[in-house]
């Protein structure tokens, strides 16, 4: 590549070739022959003129001279004979390059730099235009090269000419950092023009001033006629326009008048610009190819040449007068003044101005004779007047103006159009606004009629930008061509495929072939954005069209190339709207009120969007949640609250952010989370249509009222959801956030106490709210002590849970008012419908949060080993229902019990109740129970009787006691099946035995002595008289007496009558068995038993068998808590009763 200083250099060379001559001519002009001694030599100090000649001719003397001289010339001579020529401006370019010029004369190791460079071209450009446009076009293809790495403009070239380092990374959040589906991103595959690329493009270089490029000022792209075509895309209304132009200024049929009008930002200055380097003959066709179809339509085959006079109201004064120095003599104050100046300047034949100067002096229209005089002896001319309205607003309604009445100007736009009809070969354009901001107010609407009234009758319809041609437009103004033809089509194909796949989620035009050839075209820019500009937002009178376009793309593209960003494609979700540059170019079209709902609904570090995708990591990864906010914002803004049907499609804001190897169901998902969190975000009553708005929606006005919720109000909103809670086994009651501790019965039941939503649990904290309230309730009734503590567990909210909880009431309260307040708030059927979904889903939520936060159970307990300390199990609830799951927890961990085994209440008995003792009253073992919290906590007194009656049943637990005698325990009942009364006492297995035992000796002797008396009784009657027939007896001696009847046999000796004494009667018996088992073959010991012994026994009428299974587990080193818990849950699950863990 060529280095700068040799750039500058053949800018010198190639400036002098034109300013050389042009000095000499002039200065011959002025001074006559001999112009050479009394203007060079004679200005010339002696050390410059060293090497000069003398003498020569013309041609000798003029190649003598270095640009050193020309330049020391042109400065000292500029009073006497060049500012009668040029503009002052040209004089200040010469002093700049003589600076230049010395510079690259001594220049050292330093290379010029690339903006040095620049500027120094762009100056010898600017100072050559008017002198010379060979010249001036080789210094702008130096200049090109010097940009682009190529004179002939952006165009030839596919990558930036000094490639700059990519960042390292994205320097933007909001910016893909990833491509997805291992596809080139576009970055890889075209470049952006290097000032979009590099943030050098200033907006205003959007907006062409056709003043600015007549006077050799403003943008390079617009100034220089090479670069202005190779980026400009030739629509077909600019073709068709040029076409007319070329065909009227070379003697055709041309259109001699032609109208343009179109929105703001169509199109109207650019194609004004258009004709301007194309007719004025600076560059041949050859460096321009994108005319030559256009001059072929015209059937020429080289470029004619036109003197141009370009007028532009907002850059005339007309309340100044104008005397430029080029022309002496000359006082420009009208409009027809500076047409007819221009027109001389470009001939440069002054004399032209004469046909109006009359006019222009009295500011009154020449008329159209001489108007058509003017252009006929000027030669093919072309007159561009832009914002003639803005001209004629200023001299509405005032008099007395050099530049003439308003009246007079409108005749002089009649008398134009009729002199460019008139005329042999001249050409009139005018532009027309068409946005009412253009037009302006009462003047300028007035102003526009009659210029409408007046072109109307011999304008030619001009056809603006097309949508469809808008992204040609865009894409040659904003970036390089393609370097990867391949990569790019590749790309296009995975998303027509992606379409093609998926056709129930992207509209209907995206699966056909011409939407491919649409990506191929529009790309890197997805066709979207491009629909969505042109649709939508080209509909706002402030937008300005295509102007407005390139204005918004390219902050966008420098954001995202500087960010260095992975998408696949410039889509609507790829938009940076947190960087100020980007969001203000999209709401500067819009009504007050749109940035801050950008930096909190759609983009920025403090919107919904960005939270949640830096909250969830599937949105986070490919920014999910702000995407979709981007693409619902560019195409929701512009709408307005009167359209029937608002907002964008589903399918549309899938379009615009789904790219291949992305899920779909994401971006669904992401949606439907922004439409229940964003307070700006409409949806339509069916749910797929989407749009951003100013006025909030009820979710705001609702998110408003819910800010403005007392306290009190969520705390008795609170309350009356947890009273709804009804009692559960085995609590037998239930009390709900109760005031005091005085609300709480001190009575022997099991309760559970619901605290107040102020008294949550913090878990990480030594002292909270809850554990004081237990505390309190625990100790006292009020004031005085409660007694039956053991019958307390307590139910906290977690502390941590309870602020969504109390949000989630609030919005819960606020859609409650906006329910009552729909016929004030005049809410449509759309917004009662959502009122009612809403706040059934709030009611919903509501409901749920509560269950969440109501999760700690509070039981207190007391080691039986430390009776002095109290300490609190604290256990986490999760499930549904409050009282459901805390039933459960208790039961499961048998903080509460409601079936108690005889073995269980024995071991409590023996181990603390009544050591020292024999028996216990149940009375005072249910008040223990109920009131020490190191004994177990049974239901109620129903669990404590079932298990007396159980134990009594058996002879090895316990015997029961109706009374307790002086000595003795009344109605004592040991292996009987009783129903004990709460009066009665449990005693001791060898207590009741000892006195059972005893009771059975006295009475055993009782009947020993009853049964000795009887035999007494018996022994005194057996001697009565002979005749007592079949009485057996003894003597008292102990003899037979034998029986004898009266009148008996006397004659034999007769057996001794048998004494019988009565059987005993029979006495109840039982049988045990207790046998160990092998316990690896239980099934066969079982088995042998069950045939040997019990069936044996079932044989015996009235024999009542009945088998219990008993295990004995000894363990040294104890049992594991998980495994007593299991053991324990499968025994009640077996409906086994009788079981039990004793420490040993």
């Amino acid at each position: 590549m060529t280095n700068n200083n040799e750039l500058v250099f053949r800018g010198f060379r190639a400036l002098l070739m034109g300013f050389a001559p042009y000095i000499c001519a002039a200065l011959r002009v002025e001074y006559g022959p001999d112009w050479w001694r009394q203007a060079v030599l004679t200005t010339l100090h002696e050390l410059q003129r060293r090497g000069l000649p003398l003498e020569g001719s013309d041609q000798k003397l003029m190649e003598s001279l270095d640009i050193q001289r020309c330049l020391i010339l042109f400065d000292a001579l500029w009073g006497d004979v060049f500012r009668k020529r040029l503009s002052i401006d040209h004089r200040t370019w010469a002093k700049e390059l003589m600076g230049v010029r010395n510079k690259l004369a001594h220049i050292g190791a330093d290379d010029f730099n690339d903006s040095d460079t620049w500027r120094a071209l762009d100056t010898m450009s600017r100072l050559c235009e008017q002198i010379d446009a060979e010249a001036t076009e080789e210094i702008r293809a130096l200049l090109r090269e010097s940009r682009y790495g190529s004179a002939a403009g952006s165009t030839a070239v596919t990558a930036q000419a000094a490639p700059q380092a990519a960042p390292a990374a994205p320097k933007a959040s909001g910016i893909l950092a990833e491509s997805p589906a291992n596809l080139p991103s576009w970055r890889d595959v075209i470049e952006p023009h290097p000032d979009v690329a590099q943030g050098r493009y200033r907006n205003a270089e959007f907006a062409a001033d056709l003043s600015q490029v007549a006077r050799g000022e403003g943008s390079y792209e617009y100034r220089d006629p090479v670069e202005f075509f190779a980026r400009t895309y030739v629509t077909e209304g600019m073709a068709g326009l040029l076409v007319q132009a070329l065909k009227r200024v070379s003697g055709k049929d041309g259109e001699p008048v032609i109208q343009l009008k179109t929105a703001f930002g169509g199109g109207k200055t650019h194609s004004m610009l258009a004709l301007y380097h194309l007719l004025r003959g600076t560059v041949s066709v050859d460096k321009i190819p994108a005319v030559r179809p256009v001059l072929e339509a015209a059937g020429l085959a080289s470029l004619p040449k036109a003197h141009a006079a370009v007028l532009v109201g907002t850059a005339l004064d007309p309340s100044k007068v104008k005397r430029p120095q080029n022309l002496p003599g000359i006082t420009v104050s009208t409009l027809w003044g500076e047409m007819a100046y221009q027109l001389a300047l470009s001939a440069q034949n002054p004399k032209l101005y004469d046909f109006v100067k009359e006019a222009d002096k009295k500011g009154i229209s020449p008329g159209s004779e001489a108007l058509k005089n003017l252009f006929d002896a000027c030669g093919p001319c072309l007159i561009l007047m832009d914002e003639l309205v803005a001209y004629a607003k200023r001299i509405y309604g005032i008099s007395g103006l050099p530049s003439g009445s308003f009246d007079n100007f409108i005749t002089f736009i009649q008398e134009i159009t009729e002199a460019a009809r008139a005329s042999r070969n001249s050409l009139v354009v005018a532009s027309i606004p068409e946005s009412n901001i253009e037009i302006g107010g009462e003047a300028g609407q007035t102003a526009l009629e009659a210029i409408e009234h007046t072109f109307g009758r011999m304008e030619s319809i001009w056809k603006p930008v097309a949508a469809n041609e808008g992204f040609e437009v865009v894409r040659r103004r904003l970036f390089l061509d393609c370097k990867n033809p391949g990569a790019r089509d590749m790309v296009c194909e995975h998303f027509s495929a992606m379409y093609r796949e998926n056709t129930s989620d992207f509209s209907l035009e995206t699966k056909e072939l011409e939407y491919k050839n649409r990506l191929v075209s529009c790309y890197p820019i997805h066709p979207e954005v491009f629909d969505r500009l042109y649709d939508d937002w080209a509909t706002l009178e402030r937008f300005q069209r295509t102007r407005g376009v390139l204005r918004l793309m390219a902050a966008v593209i420098h954001e995202l190339w500087m960010g260095n960003d992975a998408g696949l494609i410039i889509m609507p979700g790829s938009l940076p709207l947190d960087v100020p540059n980007v969001r203000d170019e999209l709401t500067r079209h819009l009504p007050e009120g749109w940035n801050p709902l950008v930096d909190k609904e759609v983009d920025g570090k403090q919107s919904v969007p960005y939270l949640l995708d830096k909250s969830n990591s599937r949105y986070g990864k490919i920014l999910a949640a702000r995407r979709v906010a981007r693409a619902i914002m560019l195409g929701s803004a512009p709408t307005v609250r009167q359209q029937n049907v608002r907002g964008l499609e589903a399918s549309r804001v899938r379009l615009g952010v789904t790219q291949p190897g992305e899920q779909v169901a994401l971006f669904n998902d992401a949606c439907n989370t922004l439409k229940n969190k964003l307070a700006y975000l409409y949806t339509n009553p069916s749910g797929d249509r989407f749009w951003y708005d100013t006025r909030p929606t009820l979710r705001k006005t609702v998110e408003d009222r819910a800010t403005q919720v007392a306290a009190s109000d969520v705390e008795f909103e609170i309350e009356r959801r947890l009273k709804k809670l009804r009692k559960e086994a085995p609590f037998a009651g239930i009390h709900v956030c109760p005031a005091s501790s005085l609300d709480v019965p001190d009575e022997q039941a099991v309760r559970l106490v619901v605290l107040r939503p102020a008294e949550s649990y913090a878990q990480s904290a030594q002292d909270c709210a809850a554990m004081r309230a237990v505390a309190e309730m625990f100790e006292k009734r009020g004031t005085a002590p409660r007694m039956y503590r053991n019958m307390l567990v307590f139910l906290a909210a977690d502390q941590a849970l309870m602020a969504n909880l109390e949000q989630e009431v609030r919005r819960f309260i606020a859609w409650t008012s906006i329910k009552e307040d729909s016929q004030d708030l005049n809410l449509d059927a759309a917004q009662n419908r959502e009122t009612e979904q809403s706040l059934k889903r709030s009611d919903e939520t509501v409901d749920l949060r509560l269950k969440e936060a109501w999760c700690w159970l509070l039981v207190p307990s007391v080691d039986t080993y430390d009776r002095k300390t109290l300490d609190w199990e604290r256990t986490r609830l999760s499930g549904d229902g409050l009282i459901s799951r805390a039933a459960k927890k208790l039961l499961q961990n048998e903080w509460a019990v409601t079936k108690w085994a005889p073995a269980l209440l024995l071991m409590e008995l023996d181990n603390l109740l009544w050591q020292g003792v024999n028996h216990i009253a149940i009375k005072q073992l249910w008040e223990w129970l109920c009131t020490y919290c190191y004994l177990p906590r049974l239901a109620s007194y129903d669990v404590l009787e079932e298990a007396i009656t159980s134990g009594l049943c058996e002879t090895e637990f316990f015997a029961y006691a109706a009374a307790v005698g002086e000595d003795r325990y009344i109605s004592l009942k040991l292996g009987e099946r009783v129903r004990p009364e709460k009066s009665g006492y449990l005693v001791k297995v060898k207590a009741a035995k000892t006195q059972m035992e005893r009771v059975a000796q006295e009475e055993e002797e009782r009947q020993r002595a009853e049964h000795e008396r009887q035999q007494e009784k018996i022994g005194g009657s057996g001697t009565a008289g002979a005749g007592t027939a079949g009485v057996t007896g003894t003597t008292p001696d102990g003899t037979n007496t034998g029986g004898q009847t009266g009148g008996g046999n006397t004659g034999g000796t007769q057996p001794e009558p048998e004494i019988i004494t009565p059987p005993p009667a029979p006495k109840s018996m039982s049988f045990y068995l207790s046998a160990q088992l092998d316990t690896t073959r239980v099934n066969r010991d079982v088995q042998k038993i069950l045939e040997e012994v019990v069936s044996v026994l079932t044989q015996e009428n009235g024999v009542t068998v009945e088998l219990r299974f008993d295990v004995q587990a000894s363990a040294p080193n104890g049992l594991q808590p998980s495994t007593i818990r299991a053991v324990s849950e499968n025994c009640r699950t077996l409906k086994i009763t009788n079981f039990g863990f004793v420490e040993e």
